[in-house]
């Protein structure tokens, strides 16, 4: 589903602030077979259809050349009020909290007062669904945030992406690993060089290997022992290792071997997300960048590449189309070269069979490469080491069975650190509110890295090119369609602005800014959390009460795009074939219930925006929002609340995800720094909103958010965050510090 603009974007992108060389170092590797490629160095020349990409992207590129800190922060800066200010004694609806469970301290009260709303560190929830039950229970004027239906977008994903895994893709990688394995036993690939062969029955014994848990044999004339050590290195995900593979030296992070997210749930998760973290990172690299700019064409990768094309015959290909369209129907587009791909590569070069290629000179093959575009990455994911005074170089052109995904976030972060930025090692997660969540505000707030790194120009580079992507590639994915959701929360940028219409004082401020923010993050560290196997990640997520009133977070456009994602999630998996199966049947539930709640309360945000009051409908939905009962072993919930999630609505369950690697200090020393974004529980938020009759209080849940880094190459799972969310060893972001009154 790569688009040719998306194209047009990864070259522009190089062109502004290049890619990293993906080059082996120089160290000496202990696993390898056959002899070393020393590969072929080519002169290759742009085709003119990517010149003319370059130049039309790189004028667009042209106003934000030499931008000063202030000047970017001046020209995305969101409309601002001062701060509201209340007098306790008039906020209708304050004196209902302030005699419940829910009663805010002094601190609390005063955060009301001058700023319009609160965000309680006292009062937590394991839930949404118990937060908004708390405030069933006592009678409050409820606030329905945006952060609970993001919560409840995160949780059904993750179930049903979980779900189709464990019914479809794992039997479908056992069919595709097996057949490709008799074809390659039978001489499929026969007409191919014997390293090519060999290289090709490794990387499937390997694949065959994680997936079962246990050794595979391999098929063909790939070695036992380079299988083994392989195997071994990738159950023990320790590291950093340089090793030799398909005769090219490489370094290789073998941390990310490490089961995270759901797939620590069951054995066959584990082992699937093992098999497919090797079938998604360890890529055929065609074209590889040398440290000193030249360019090698490695023809026992490119042959490895066309044997395991050649081993997906007619009966397989179906078999393989499941697994990669259900992981672009949720994910997103690829960053590597595909099997198709090696179809129209074979075609340009006008080869019939593979015996043919040995009639064609490497600087051909090289060329056609360039001139089709194919292989070409746009996410650095690999340890790279930059070329010493050359700056920066571009990133192979490689080929990965099923290649992790592109994800517009990790391109971000990737072209906003060393060697794109010197000397800045780790990214900021406000580089990513501010360029693919189009959040202007984190300008600001990133003004003393912006100041030290000089990176200014880049930053508003980074903003320009997301905005340059078309309107479709919002809907292409799932993924796409909910980082479209959270770009609609952004606080609008320019006097006057039309998106700040009819939004209330409280909701205007810088304060209220940062709030947004804190939902923003929080679901995208649950998104990356969910995804965490597939996005190619960067390197350098029975009572009668009733509410007795209602807000609704006041962004009719936020509620349109998770209608949209809840009816894209219904046609995905129906053209998916996928909804037939029975562990399967709720999820189209789950689209339809929450498509429906995202209309309601979208129709609910745009009275708000326009001043009506809400009908006698619209409270009655809202008083259907949950009821919680007590059982005997744990919890059940009812309501349309509860009914928008597919699995437990009820279980505390807190995220982490790495984002993103920084295997090297400034002097060149491994640290394997990691960067996560996690969430934990949810928080008692008491915000103000004006009406016709004067300001009134209402409370609801909202998001939590933090950020670690650690070293040595440490992965959290979320086994291991969720010990430190509930004994509270956790720390919030530092911009978020003073609007959570302790």
């Amino acid at each position: 589903m790569r688009s040719i603009v998306n194209r047009s974007l990864w070259a522009a992108s190089t062109a502004l602030a290049g890619l990293a060389c993906s080059g082996g170092s120089d160290a000496s590797g202990t696993i390898g077979q056959g002899k070393p490629d020393s590969g072929v160095v080519v002169a290759l020349t742009e085709s003119a259809s990517a010149r003319a990409d370059h130049e039309a992207i790189n004028a667009a590129l042209g106003e934000t050349a030499g931008l000063s800190t202030d000047a970017v922060i001046a020209r995305y800066a969101p409309i601002e009020l001062a701060p509201p200010s209340f007098v306790a004694a008039d906020i209708q609806g304050l004196e209902r909290i302030q005699a419940s469970s829910l009663r805010l301290n002094d601190d609390e009260l005063n955060s009301l007062t001058s700023r319009g709303f609160a965000i309680s560190g006292r009062n937590e929830f394991p839930t949404f669904t118990y937060g908004y039950r708390t405030a069933y229970m006592e009678h409050l004027p409820v606030y329905v945030s945006a952060d609970s239906i993001l919560f409840a977008m995160h949780r059904s994903y993750d179930r049903i992406l979980e779900d189709v895994e464990t019914a479809v893709l794992i039997p479908d990688l056992g069919r595709l690993l097996d057949g490709m394995r008799d074809n390659l036993r039978t001489g499929a690939a026969a007409a191919l060089s014997p390293e090519a062969r060999a290289d090709a029955d490794v990387y499937l014994a390997v694949a065959k290997s994680l997936l079962d848990g246990r050794l595979a044999s391999v098929v063909g004339s790939g070695s036992a022992q380079v299988t083994s050590q392989l195997f071994e290195k990738a159950l023990a995900a320790q590291g950093l290792e340089s090793i030799l593979l398909f005769g090219y030296q490489r370094d290789f992070d073998f941390s990310q071997f490490k089961p995270r997210g759901h797939y620590t749930d069951l054995e066959t998760l584990s082992r699937y997300f093992r098999a497919m973290i090797w079938l998604g990172r360890t890529d055929f690299r065609l074209i590889e960048t040398l440290q000193d700019g030249s360019q090698l064409f490695l023809r026992r990768q490119f042959e490895g590449t066309v044997a395991l094309r050649l081993l997906i015959d007619a009966a397989l290909e179906p078999v393989y189309a499941q697994i990669d369209d259900t992981v672009t129907a949720f994910v997103g587009e690829h960053d590597y070269m595909v099997v198709d791909e090696v179809t129209k590569l074979l075609a340009d070069l006008k080869v019939q069979s593979a015996g043919e290629l040995t009639r064609i000179p490497d600087a051909s093959i090289a060329q056609a490469v360039i001139d089709g575009g194919y292989g070409a990455q746009r996410i650095a994911s690999q340890i790279m080491i930059n070329g010493v005074g050359s700056g920066t170089l571009p990133l192979a052109r490689s080929f990965a069975l099923l290649g992790q995904r592109f994800v517009i976030d990790s391109e971000v972060f990737s072209n906003l650190v060393y060697d794109r930025i010197p000397g800045r090692m780790m990214p900021n997660p406000l580089d990513v509110a501010f360029s693919a969540l189009n959040n202007g505000q984190a300008a600001e707030l990133l003004r003393s890295e912006l100041d030290r790194y000089g990176y200014a120009p880049a930053l508003a580079a980074s903003r320009t090119l997301v905005e340059a992507h078309p309107p479709n590639f919002w809907q292409e994915s799932l993924y796409n369609l909910w980082l479209s959701g959270l770009r609609a929360l952004s606080p609008a940028a320019g006097a006057g602005s039309t998106e700040s219409a009819g939004l209330a004082s409280t909701m205007r401020s810088e304060a209220w800014g940062r709030r947004l923010l804190n939902t923003q993050l929080a679901s995208w560290a649950e998104l990356r959390h969910d995804t965490i196997l597939y996005a190619k990640q960067s390197y350098t997520s029975g009572t009668t009460c009733d509410f007795p009133d209602a807000y609704v977070d006041p962004y009719p456009e936020f509620f349109a795009k998770v209608e949209a994602y809840a009816q894209s999630g219904q046609t995905l998996l129906q053209a998916l074939g996928v909804t037939a199966l029975p562990t399967l049947q709720r999820a189209n539930g789950h689209f339809e219930n929450l498509a429906s709640a995202a209309s309601r309360l979208r129709q609910m945000a745009e009275y708000e925006r326009s001043g009506a009051a809400f009908t006698p409908d619209m409270l009655a939905f809202i008083n259907e929002a949950v009821a919680i009962q007590e059982i005997c072993g744990g919890a059940s919930a009812s309501g349309w609340y509860p009914e928008l999630f597919y699995g437990n609505p009820v279980e505390f369950d807190p995220t982490i995800a790495d984002v993103h690697t920084q295997p090297f200090d400034e002097a060149g020393s491994p640290v394997g720094k990691v960067l996560h974004v996690g969430t934990g529980y949810a928080r008692a938020m008491v915000v103000v909103a004006e009406n016709c009759s004067g300001p009134r209080a209402y409370v609801g849940p909202v998001s939590s958010y933090y950020e670690e880094i650690t070293s040595n190459f440490e992965r959290l799972t979320d086994e291991q965050w969720a010990t430190r969310v509930s004994t509270h060893d956790v720390t919030n972001a530092v911009w978020m510090t003073d609007l959570i009154s302790p």
